[in-house]
């Protein structure tokens, strides 16, 4: 029973990520259309942000495995 309401999760996040996909292209269509923004400005951000959220990610990353590690070697008391 829990693998069935698993998949079904799956299903419902794959809906919603299409859904949130169709949106963010149709109003980057509309921001280029309108001139509000030029594709090549789009990339250099989307490259930009990115760049910053892989730095945040491999740093909480290495913190993790340092806490970890010191959490292994540290013996409890009772």
């Amino acid at each position: 029973m829990k693998e069935v309401h698993l998949i079904a999760k799956l299903a419902d996040l794959q809906e919603v990520d299409y859904h949130h996909t169709l949106v963010l292209h149709a109003l980057i269509e509309l921001l280029v259309a309108k001139g509000l923004v030029t594709h090549d400005e789009l990339t250099a951000k989307v490259n930009e942000l990115d760049t910053q959220l892989t730095f945040h990610i491999d740093t909480y990353a290495k913190l993790t495995e340092r806490i970890a590690s010191r959490q292994a070697g540290i013996k409890p008391i009772l």
